[in-house]
C-alpha cells in the first residue's frame, strides 16, 4: 500500500467537519490573544458607572447598543473589550497550564511505564489515584489559596497544572507499556542502546502523534476548569467585594481582565440583566468547543494516516514548543493591569509639565513663596491647574489652598570656622568644608569663642562651656549629656558629601520647637571629613584613628588644646504660607482608609526650575494625565504642593480627616529634571522601593538607592530633641529624586538647565506606579 504525503492526509482530513470547524475556532481564538487589546474599542480599565448616553444619564450595567456592543458591566466597562484584553490573560494563561500539565505527566508517565512495577511507578500510580479522588475543582483551589491567590497568574497555572497531570502521567504510561515491548525496541536494545537513548529516538516520537491531539483536549479541559473556578468566584488578584448601602447593591471588582472574573462577577445579575453574564459564558463555551473539536480532529487525521515522526521530528516538535512559550510569555508580560498601564502612563505629556517648569521658574532665584509681598502667584497657578484637571477640594468652600503659618531661616552670615593661636591670631580658616547643620535649627548671629572638645560615645555631662567636635554625627546629646545643655558650639563630623549649602537655614521643627524663643542660641556646624582632618592635624590627631576608636564604642573626651572662633548669622521669621491639596476620589470601599498622597515642595529653598519646579511639573502633569484617562483609583489619591514646613502642617493639622488607623502612603517628588540617568529612591516603610523598581523596569528606567532624605512625617527630628525621632503612624513613604547636579538648587538652576528627556522618564515611571500604588 503505498504511503501518503501530508497534503493528501491533509485533504482527506478537511473533509471531516470535526477537524476544520475547530482549526478556525482555534484560529480565532489566537488571533483575539494576540491582536485583541489593539482592536478592543474602549479601555477596559476605565470605570465609568455613570454615563451621559443620547443626551440622558444612566447607571451602570448599560444594555447592549452601538456604543456598547456587548453592553458594560456594573462598573460601566465595556464588555467587548473586556473579552478581547481577557482573551489574551485567558487563554496564554491556559497555555502554560496545558504545557505544564503535559510535561509534568509526560516525565512521570514516561518512567513508570518505562520501569513498571518499580518503586517510582507504584508511587506515581498512588499519587495518580489519590489526586484523581479529589474533585478537580476543590484540588484547584486549594492548591491556588496555597500558593496565594494575590500572587496572581502563577497560582493558577501552578494549581491547574497539578489538577490533570494525574491523568496525563497514566495516558502516556499505558502507551509506553505497549510500545516497550515492540520488536524494534528489543531491536535496540539488543545492539546495546541504553534506555535512555530507546527513550529519546523510538518511544518519545511515537507518543508524539498522541501527545498533539492530546494537547489540544487538555487545552479544552484547562479552559473548562477556569471557567468553573471564575463561577465560584475564584480569579486572577482574587478580587474585591463592595457594598453600597445606599443603593443596597453589592459589586465586585476585578482588576485584571479575564474571562473568569468576567463570568464570577456578572452570573448574579442574570434574571435582570440576562445579556450580561452571556459574554464571558459564550467565550468559555465557543474556546472549549473549538479546542476539542480541533482535538478530536487532530486524533483523526492521525489515526487515519500513517504518522511515524523521526527523531528529528521531536527535536523540532521541542523547539516549536519552545518559540511558541517564549512568545506567550511575551504575551503573558503584556497582559495584565501592570502592563496596560505602562501603555497608560505613556501618554504622559513631558511638553505640558515643560511650560509648568517654565511658568514656576519664571523669577529665577527668586524665592517662590506665598510669604507678605508676594501676591501668591505659585500656589494660585498650582490650585488652578488642579481645578483645571478636575481633582477634588479639600476645603468645604471649595477652595484647594490651605493658609498656615511657618518659620523661615535667613542666612545672614555665612559660617566660618577658625583655629586661633595662642596670642588670639588666625592660624587656619575655614569657609569651605563647613556648614550649618540642616537638622538643628538655631539663632542667633555673631561669633563665639572657646576650647574645642573632641567627643565621641560620652556618657558624663562637660563642666565647662566648649566648642564640641562630635565624631558621630548621629549622637543624642541629650540622651549622653543630661541636664541644660551647655556649649558655644557644637560641629558634627560628616562625610564631604554630606554638607549642606552654606547658604541654607535648617530646617525649623515645629514638632520640637513651638516658636522661635525656643531655638538653642548656640551654633550648630557641621564639618567635611576633610576640613576636620586639617583642623585635628593642628592638635596632633588623626581623624581616622579616632574614628575607628568611636567604631569600637571607646567613650572619648579629648581636650584639643586649641581654641575656636566660630562666627554665624541665622535668623527666623513668622511668614503666612500655603499649601495646595486635591485629591481624586477612591472607588473600592474598603480601602477609604488607605490614601495615596503624590506630594513635591514648592516653597521655602525650592527655588530652581529643577529643584523643585520640576517635580512640581511632575505632579500637576500626573494628575491632567489621570483625569484625563478617567482614571478611578481603589484608594484616594490626594495631590499636594507643600509650602516651607508644609509637610509638617500636613501631619499636625490634615487637611483630610485622619486617624491612627488609616495609611497615607507617600510618593515624594523632588529634583526630576536634571542629574543622573538613574532615579533615585530611599523609603520609609516596607516594600515601596521594591513596587517603584517594578514599575521603572517595566518603563525602561533604572534606580539606584538614595543615601539619606528627611521625611516630613518624622517627629521630633532635631539633633538636639530629647528623645529620638519617630515616624507618624499613619505615614509611609518613597523620595524620588535625580542626584549628582551641582548646579540644581543655586542661582544657575534655571529653564534651560532641565532636561526634558529626564523629566518624560520620571514622569511615565512615577505615573505608572502611583496607577499601580492606588489600585491595590
Amino acid at each position: 500500500m503505498k504511503a501518503q504525503t501530508f497534503w493528501q492526509r491533509l485533504v482527506r482530513a478537511v473533509r471531516g467537519y470535526y477537524f476544520v470547524l475547530g482549526s478556525m475556532l482555534v484560529a480565532v481564538l489566537v488571533l483575539a490573544a494576540v491582536l485583541g487589546p489593539e482592536v478592543a474599542p474602549h479601555n477596559p480599565f476605565l470605570v465609568k458607572p455613570i454615563q451621559w448616553i443620547d443626551g440622558e444619564l444612566f447607571k451602570a450595567p448599560f444594555s447592549p447598543s452601538d456604543l456598547y456592543p456587548l453592553g458594560t458591566d456594573d462598573l460601566g466597562r465595556d464588555q467587548l473589550s473586556l473579552l478581547l484584553y481577557g482573551a489574551r490573560t485567558t487563554l496564554v494563561m491556559a497555555f502554560f497550564a496545558t504545557v505544564l500539565r503535559l510535561l509534568l505527566g509526560l516525565v512521570l508517565g514516561t518512567i513508570a511505564g518505562w520501569w513498571p512495577g518499580s518503586l517510582f511507578d507504584r508511587a506515581v500510580t498512588a499519587l495518580t489515584e489519590f489526586l484523581a479522588a479529589i474533585p478537580g475543582l476543590i484540588l484547584a483551589m486549594l492548591v491556588i489559596f496555597a500558593v496565594g491567590i494575590r500572587r496572581g497568574q502563577i497560582a493558577f497555572i501552578v494549581g491547574i497544572s497539578l489538577v490533570g497531570c494525574g491523568e496525563v502521567a497514566q495516558i502516556v504510561r499505558g502507551h509506553v507499556l505497549s510500545i516497550r515491548n515492540e520488536l524494534y525496541i528489543l531491536a535496540a536494545r539488543s545492539v546495546g542502546l541504553s534506555s535512555a537513548g530507546i527513550l529519546s529516538r523510538h518511544v518519545l516520537p511515537n507518543l508524539l502523534a498522541t501527545f498533539l491531539a492530546l494537547a489540544a483536549l487538555e487545552m479544552g479541559g484547562v479552559l473548562l476548569l477556569l471557567g468553573e473556578l471564575g463561577f465560584v468566584h475564584v480569579f486572577i488578584g482574587g478580587g474585591r467585594v463592595g457594598v453600597n448601602e445606599a443603593a443596597r447593591e453589592m459589586h465586585h471588582y476585578f482588576d485584571v481582565p479575564d474571562w473568569g472574573a468576567m463570568l464570577g462577577t456578572s452570573w448574579r445579575w442574570f434574571r435582570s440583566y440576562p445579556w450580561f453574564p452571556l459574554a464571558p459564558a459564550a467565550a468559555f463555551f465557543v474556546s472549549i468547543l473549538g479546542f476539542n473539536l480541533f482535538g478530536y480532529g487532530l486524533q483523526r487525521f492521525i489515526e487515519r494516516g500513517r504518522f511515524h515522526p523521526s527523531g528529528w521530528s521531536v527535536i523540532r516538535f521541542l523547539l516549536v514548543v519552545t518559540l511558541v512559550l517564549v512568545g506567550a510569555r511575551a504575551l503573558l508580560l503584556s497582559t495584565g493591569v501592570e502592563a496596560q498601564f505602562a501603555e497608560m502612563a505613556r501618554r504622559f505629556d513631558p511638553n505640558r509639565a515643560w511650560e509648568d517648569v517654565a511658568h514656576l521658574a519664571q523669577t529665577g532665584g527668586q524665592e517662590r513663596t506665598s510669604g507678605p509681598g508676594m501676591p501668591f502667584w505659585s500656589a494660585a497657578y498650582i490650585a488652578a491647574q488642579f481645578e483645571e484637571a478636575g481633582l477634588s477640594p479639600t476645603t468645604p468652600g471649595g477652595s484647594y489652598l490651605h493658609a498656615y503659618t511657618a518659620f523661615r531661616g535667613r542666612v545672614t552670615a555665612e559660617p566660618v570656622l577658625e583655629v586661633l593661636d595662642p596670642m588670639g591670631k588666625t592660624q587656619l580658616r575655614l569657609t569651605d568644608g563647613i556648614s550649618f547643620d540642616p537638622w538643628q535649627a538655631f539663632y542667633g548671629e555673631g561669633c563665639r569663642e572657646a576650647e574645642l572638645l573632641v567627643g565621641a560615645n560620652v556618657s558624663s555631662r562637660m563642666a565647662d562651656r566648649p566648642v564640641l567636635l562630635a565624631l558621630d554625627p548621629e549622637e543624642n546629646l541629650r540622651a549622653t549629656w543630661a541636664g541644660a545643655l551647655s556649649y558655644e558650639g557644637v560641629i558634627r563630623v560628616v562625610p564631604d558629601d554630606e554638607l549642606a549649602r552654606r547658604d541654607q537655614a535648617p530646617t525649623f521643627d515645629t514638632t520640637t520647637y513651638l516658636d522661635t524663643d525656643r531655638l538653642p542660641d548656640f551654633p550648630n556646624f557641621l564639618i567635611g571629613e576633610s576640613a576636620a582632618q586639617q583642623v585635628l592635624a593642628l592638635a596632633g590627631m588623626d581623624l581616622d584613628e579616632l574614628q575607628d576608636r568611636k567604631e569600637a564604642g571607646e567613650e572619648i573626651v579629648l581636650n584639643a588644646g586649641l581654641r575656636v572662633r566660630l562666627t554665624y548669622g541665622l535668623v527666623y521669621q513668622a511668614l503666612p504660607a500655603t499649601n495646595v491639596v486635591g485629591y481624586i476620589a477612591g472607588l473600592d470601599l474598603e480601602r477609604r482608609g488607605e490614601r495615596v498622597l503624590v506630594l513635591a515642595p514648592y516653597g521655602g529653598d525650592c527655588t530652581g526650575a529643577d529643584e523643585n519646579a520640576s517635580g512640581i511639573a511632575v505632579m500637576l502633569e500626573m494628575a491632567r494625565l489621570l483625569q484625563e484617562l478617567e482614571f478611578v483609583p481603589k484608594r484616594t489619591i490626594a495631590f499636594a504642593a507643600f509650602d516651607k514646613g508644609g509637610g509638617m502642617e500636613f501631619v499636625g493639622d490634615p487637611v483630610m480627616p485622619t486617624t491612627r488607623s488609616e495609611i497615607w502612603t507617600t510618593v515624594i517628588l523632588y529634583g526630576l529634571g536634571s542629574g543622573d540617568a538613574q532615579l533615585a529612591r530611599l523609603e520609609s516603610g516596607s516594600g515601596l522601593s521594591r513596587a517603584f523598581d517594578q514599575s521603572a523596569r517595566r518603563i525602561g528606567v533604572d534606580t539606584a538607592e538614595l543615601n539619606s532624605w528627611r521625611f516630613f512625617f518624622e517627629t521630633n527630628a532635631s539633633r538636639l530633641s530629647w528623645g529620638d525621632p519617630s515616624v507618624h503612624d499613619s505615614y509611609q513613604a518613597v523620595a524620588v529624586t535625580r542626584p549628582g547636579d551641582a548646579v540644581s538648587g543655586t542661582p544657575a538652576d534655571i529653564l534651560d538647565h532641565v532636561d526634558i528627556r529626564q523629566l518624560a522618564e520620571a514622569g511615565v515611571t512615577l505615573t505608572h506606579y502611583v496607577m499601580m500604588v492606588s489600585s491595590r
